[in-house]
Formats: C-alpha cells, structure tokens, sequence
C-alpha cells in the first residue's frame, strides 16, 4: 500500500477522495475491512480513513429530522435514539450489533455501505425510508433514497471515490408511529442475523392498527418489505397471537425452512415490543 489518507475536515475528504482509484479501499470504524485486509491479504494502492473528521460523527435529532453522521458507532446511536418511538427500531438493531467493543467501532455508515445481507441496520434504514448524503471526488454531494445504495449482489453503488457522509430520517411522517427491530441469530449476542425484521405501526387510540410497516432483512441479497404481513395487522390489535398467521408471509420469500418457521417467533418478539 502506498498511500494513507488522514482527512480532518469535509473539504479535505472531498480532495481525498478526488486521489482514490478502484483499487483503493476506505476505512470507517474498521470491524469488518480489518478482517479481510488480513484474511485476504488485500493490497490496496490507497487507504482513506474516515476516522479524523469529526462532522461525520456528528448525530442531530429535532422533531422534523434524524441526522446521523456516517461515522457515527453503534453504542452512539443507540444512546441517541432509545426511547424515541418513531426511532426505536434503529435504536433496537445498533444497540444489538455484536459486543459492546464492536458497538464502540463500528459504523452505521460502514453497516450500511458494506451491503451484507445479514447486516441489522439496513433494514431499519429502510424501514424508515431514510436517505444516505454521498460525497464524492472534489466534495460533489448527492443525496438518495437507501433503498438504492445496495447493488443487489453483496456491494453497493458507489462510484470510485464516493462515500456515504450522513445518513436522514424525515421523522415528520413518522410522527404517532412506534417502531421495532428484532432479530435472529445461533446465540443471543455476538451473532450474525439469520432474520432481521423491522416494524412500524400507526394505531388509534384503542389500540387498533390503522397502518403497519414491516421489512425483513438477513433473507435475501437486500431487505423488502412484507405488504402481505402489514395487511394482516391493519385493522387489528398487535396481539403476539398473531405471529403464527404473520410468519406465513414468509414462505415464497426463502428456500430454508427453518426461517419460514422461526419467523413466527420472530414476529411475536416484535409485537411483544410494540404492545
């Protein structure tokens, strides 16, 4: 590897970027790309850290929006957003990645971009249609809908020299929602997501669903959403009684059935939640 960049503001990011090639690698908190500089023995011609640059930590919450800075940890935005309604879900699946040495390290924005299809955050991204802010070379900003970062095929879509900044959460849509994330794993801690389902739900003041989301993750390339599961809790209670009929809404969605049967448990945990 030849050269190393530090950035300590956004308007030297832009100019590093600008000296990137495809065979260069950029590094956010550094859980995963560590492992596979070492595994692989990847070689790149440069190494970008994102780490010196506080504006990418920076997490601003008001009642309009949620601004979260790409390099903003796990552990920071879970302390951010807990007890936040709307937010709970994102607050769920940070406060749940890996160790608590993980939480510290990792980034939201380094969960995302990375596109792995077992990654908890995504999901909740989605879930809260959350767009991504994309610097690029020179400092060119973009800004897209988070559906549209993954590629579909375990990477996203980046250009050569683009990097995810921040990510934004217009929470005025989602005012009088509560949402949720669970997820599955082999263990309750320190494990890698078999099924990650993410839900929101906008109830009466009976109790009853007038509109739900749900989107499931850990299933395929990247998550989707269940239209057929929030049909189901439309119109009625969040009774955990009635994960068995939402777990149907699997089948179609994955070839191993163990996870068309362990999402009736994952149902009824989320629905524990937003009881």
């Amino acid at each position: 590897m030849s050269t190393c960049y530090n950035p300590k503001t956004m308007d030297e990011l832009g100019q590093a970027l600008s000296q990137l090639t495809g065979r260069s690698l950029i590094l956010a908190g550094g859980t995963d790309l560590v492992l596979r500089l070492r595994s692989k023995h990847l070689e790149p011609d440069a190494l970008l850290s994102l780490s010196g640059v506080p504006d990418l930590q920076e997490i601003e919450i008001t009642p309009e929006r949620a601004s979260i800075g790409a390099m903003s940890t796990m552990a920071r935005v879970n302390q951010a957003l807990d007890g936040l309604p709307d937010l709970q879900a994102l607050a769920d699946a940070a406060g749940g990645v890996g160790s608590p040495q993980i939480r510290n390290k990792g980034t939201i924005g380094g969960n995302a971009a990375n596109a792995s299809a077992a990654a908890d955050l995504p999901p909740v991204l989605w879930l809260l249609n959350a767009r991504a802010e994309i610097m690029g070379p020179g400092g060119a900003r973009r800004t897209i809908p988070v559906q549209e970062l993954p590629d579909g095929h375990q990477g996203n879509t980046l250009a050569v020299g683009e990097v995810v900044v921040r990510f934004v959460i217009d929470r005025v849509p989602l005012r009088g929602w509560r949402s949720a994330f669970v997820k599955l794993g082999h263990r309750s801690q320190v494990t890698i997501s078999r099924i990650g389902l993410a839900a929101a739900l906008l109830q009466e003041e009976d109790g009853t669903v007038r509109d739900a989301r749900v989107v499931a993750g850990a299933i395929k390339p990247v998550p989707f959403p269940l239209p057929a599961a929030e049909d189901i809790l439309r119109g009625r209670r969040p009774d955990p009684a009635l994960a068995v009929e939402l777990g149907e809404t699997f089948k179609g969605n994955t070839r191993r059935v163990y996870k068309e049967n362990a999402a009736k448990g994952v149902f009824q945990d989320v629905l524990l939640r937003l009881q």
